[in-house]
């Protein structure tokens, strides 16, 4: 019986010594209300969002219109 790769992922190879000390984990940003947030931001954020969007779903070579 021959041995199988379980995973297409490489192992990990270890850290060479006499590297820089670990980067301390940065602290989760607190999530903040929706409700909370200033409604023109929230306004603006949501209508470059869908823009993005559009432009994701309009087939090659066509442009999305922005509901500007």
């Amino acid at each position: 019986m021959q041995p199988v790769q379980l995973s297409l992922m490489p192992d990990p190879a270890p850290a060479p010594s006499g590297t820089a000390p670990p980067v301390p984990p940065v602290p989760p940003v607190p999530a903040v209300p929706v409700g909370a947030l200033p409604t023109a931001a929230v306004a603006a954020a949501t209508a470059l969002l869908a823009g993005v969007i559009a432009k994701a779903a309009a087939p090659a070579g066509t442009e999305a219109s922005g509901g500007e």
